[in-house]
């Protein structure tokens, strides 16, 4: 019980490789249009939000009148 050193545990498994991700090149995709696409989306700018000032939107929204049923 005395005088032996401790056993260390045994080394994890190795990593496997990552898988590479496929071309996109042969979808007949210009480097014109990845550009563009990395771009937007490195602005943050995809379309999909309303861009505001600090003074909120100053637009008005696209609204129909109101109506009563029936009529």
């Amino acid at each position: 019980m005395c005088g032996g050193s401790p056993s260390a545990p045994p080394p994890p498994p190795a990593v496997p490789e990552a898988p590479v991700a496929p071309d996109t090149t042969a979808s007949g995709e210009t480097a014109a249009d990845r550009d563009r696409r990395r771009r937007a989306a490195a602005s943050g700018q995809d379309g999909s939000t309303i861009l505001t000032s600090s003074r909120g939107v100053t637009e008005g929204g696209t609204t129909a009148t109101k109506t009563l049923l029936g009529q």
